[in-house]
């Protein structure tokens, strides 16, 4: 009998094809619906922004899933593979965190490996003084967090063999 986190990685890739083909439905209704709406009714403002809704959700599943596929090196877009990832860390820090692409480029990150060690980076934006918004940036391949890497954060990354600059205000991480 294989073990839970097994059968789990087998279901990913199939939960989330369903999943796209459940939101395929939902948005296309929706965008049908929304053309032919009123501009600035309440019920067309209600509408959207149940849209809204309904793609971020789409965007956290889909981050969430990938974290459970199986390894994967394909190049991408490094903004496509920030923005994918990003729901997920949100999740980790608790709050908002939005993302300021200056520039991107084509990495091939070890996923979902990559994702996980995010995740440990993520956690330190929680020792952000509450005046401060976490944020991150991305400068083609690095990827710039404006909080300290944790120390269990700059081990998983470093095991990627990913480059992690740390400081007090700043975290650098090369994604590839």
């Amino acid at each position: 009998m294989t073990d839970a986190p097994d059968r789990m990685a087998g279901l990913a890739r199939p939960m989330q094809h369903a999943l796209n083909n459940l939101f395929m439905v939902l948005h296309a209704n929706m965008d049908s619906v929304l053309s032919g709406m009123p501009e600035g009714d309440k019920t067309t403002i209600r509408l959207q922004r149940a849209s809204t809704g309904a793609r971020d959700l789409e965007l956290l599943l889909r981050a969430y899933f990938r974290l459970g596929r199986p390894q994967d090196q394909n190049p991408v877009d490094s903004g496509k593979f920030v923005e994918a990832v990003r729901p997920v860390l949100a999740q980790a820090v608790g709050k908002l965190l939005p993302l300021e692409v200056r520039s991107t480029t084509a990495i091939t990150p070890t996923r979902p490996e990559l994702d996980l060690a995010l995740l440990d980076l993520a956690v330190g934006a929680k020792g952000l003084p509450l005046t401060t918004k976490p944020a991150l940036a991305l400068e083609g391949a690095v990827l710039i967090a404006n909080w300290p890497a944790p120390e269990e954060a700059v081990a998983s990354l470093a095991a990627l063999g990913l480059t992690v600059e740390s400081s007090d205000t700043e975290s650098r991480v090369t994604l590839g």
